[in-house]
């Protein structure tokens, strides 16, 4: 390729000396050619508490195999993946010699890139809501690299990058409480100030969330790592950024939107309604004594690593009661997430069924399939046998108020179509349910979704834009009859009423509001 890269070029020089060049074959050539690395910065010992903490965080919970960790090898890594890209990357923000510090870590190499210190740091933290744990404490951060499931998946590799980092996430969380300092999972806070600090968007990374641990011990993993110092941008030479990764990033313009208020605090909370004390024997549930939550992290593998043999209700139970584990996030603890549990090919066929675990209730039913399964499960066959299927329900509140404007042209319509007088009087009634829920569910959110500084302006707006335009509308009704005629204009409205909840239904700001905390 390089030799008829040069070929036409040189073919462009001769025949047409007085024409500028085409600019294909140089433009091919300068994305595919990759600029000069800069020199290796000095080699520096990791010194900082907290970053020696992370790291042997990172080390235990994500980067490398319990199995791998034993023979000696640091390849392989803790948490599987979609595909074995991991497409998450981190950084960490700590206090080095007394100045707040943020870092880069190189994974496969085992650095750590001093990015930031001082006030830029500390501006970046406030902005973000986030700060550094006091003591040797450490804030490690989670940026999601889409392309490198994009590449493979498509637009749903997005998907799968949240996911993965979800997972990674977790099995932090986890390592942390292990060693005695139990993480608060952040996840709801500002991400322009840190992302810029960190250069996220510039190469094609998003903030997926933060992680604050507060002092504990450290192993001796961190003794791997070297840090390099990278504050000055110029010593570090341009950034090379492959122009597909940027064609993928600039596509998701608009995707990577954080619903939901920014919460100030954590709190330890279960992250799911769960009722399952009657199926767990000797009064066994949840994860158990934290210490221990390090040998969970060993036991995770990929889908595709399941066996064939028999699984026990028992042990399913048991294992979903993990979702009833207080965890300190900053999730809204006002709705946390419902679930439903398939038992499908258990031990005891008796107790195979449905069940909504918030209650313990069994649904009648037939079960899913294993193609209905699968299809449930992206497509994935190795899940299409799978004894049990936990489905984890996030509550939306305004979607269904836009689902209770749908009766909204209910009583319209009977009139048009002639129903009669009580038909109608359900139909009104069936209209005022609506629309009250509805109005329950705006006011509901406009009032805990809205900062409270501008929250009057917010609802002048509102009024001035729906209630005022009330007496706009009767005064328009005795013409727009006497011109097209009853039916013409109630059909119009019916249209109208039905395409403005379509339209509720269809916006994504609607589809993703969830619920809030209530405001101090």
């Amino acid at each position: 390729m390089q030799g008829n890269l040069i070929a036409q070029k040189a073919i462009s020089v001769a025949y047409a000396p007085e024409r500028e060049s085409s600019g294909g074959a140089d433009d091919l050539w300068s994305r595919v050619a990759l600029p000069p690395a800069s020199p290796e910065p000095p080699a520096e010992p990791v010194v900082a508490p907290g970053l020696r903490l992370a790291l042997s965080l990172l080390e235990e919970g994500v980067l490398t195999s319990r199995a791998n960790r034993s023979c000696g090898s640091y390849v392989a890594r803790a948490v599987p993946s979609a595909g074995a890209v991991y497409p998450y990357e981190f950084a960490v923000l700590v206090m080095e010699n007394g100045v707040p510090t943020a870092f880069r870590i190189d994974a496969d190499r085992r650095i750590c890139a001093r990015l930031a210190v001082g006030a830029r740091v500390t501006a970046a933290l406030d902005t973000s809501m986030l700060a550094i744990p006091e003591d040797g404490g450490t804030l490690v951060v989670t940026l999601t690299r889409p392309w490198l499931s994009m590449r493979k998946y498509g637009d749903r590799g997005y998907l799968y990058t949240q996911l993965d980092a979800g997972h990674a996430a977790g099995n932090l969380v986890l390592a942390a409480a292990g060693r005695g300092a139990p993480g608060a999972l952040r996840l709801r806070f500002p991400r322009e100030s840190l992302s810029g600090l960190l250069e996220a968007g510039e190469n094609c990374r998003e903030i997926h969330s933060a992680i604050l641990v507060p002092a504990g011990s450290a192993d001796e993993s961190w003794t791997r790592w070297t840090v390099h110092d990278s504050t000055d941008r110029e010593l570090r030479g341009p950034t090379w950024r492959s122009w597909l990764e940027s064609t993928c990033w600039d596509s998701l313009a608009g995707w990577p939107e954080h619903s939901g208020s920014p919460a100030l605090q954590a709190v330890p909370a279960p992250l799911a309604r769960i009722r399952t004390d009657r199926q767990l024997p000797g009064g066994q549930g949840r994860l158990g004594d934290p210490s221990e939550w390090s040998e969970l992290i060993g036991t995770r593998v990929s889908s595709k690593a399941f066996t064939g043999e028999p699984v026990s209700a028992a042990a399913v139970w048991r294992a979903v009661s993990a979702l009833s584990t207080p965890l300190e996030t900053d999730l809204p603890d006002a709705s946390p997430l419902s679930a439903t549990l398939v038992l499908r090919s258990t031990t005891e066929p008796e107790q195979d069924g449905v069940y909504r675990l918030h209650t313990g209730e069994r649904r009648p039913g037939r079960l899913p399939s294993t193609d209905e399964v699968a299809r449930a499960c992206m497509q994935q066959r190795a899940l299409a046998g799978a004894a049990a299927v936990l489905l984890l329900h996030v509550p939306r509140t305004s979607l269904a108020g836009a689902v209770a404007m749908l009766a909204y042209p209910l009583y319209p319509l009977g009139i048009v179509l002639g129903w009669p007088v009580w038909l109608l009087a359900v139909a009104q009634v069936a209209v005022g349910a609506g629309i009250t829920f509805w109005g329950v569910m705006w006011a509901t959110s406009v009032q805990t979704q809205v900062p409270g500084e501008v929250l009057n302006r917010v609802h002048a707006y509102e009024v001035a834009g729906s209630v005022g335009m009330f007496p706009v509308g009767s005064a328009l009704a005795g013409p727009a009859v006497g011109a097209f005629g009853t039916d013409r204009v109630l059909q119009v409205g019916i249209v109208v009423a039905l395409l403005t909840a379509a339209a509720l239904l269809v916006a994504r700001p609607t589809r993703t509001l969830g619920r809030v905390p209530n405001r101090a």
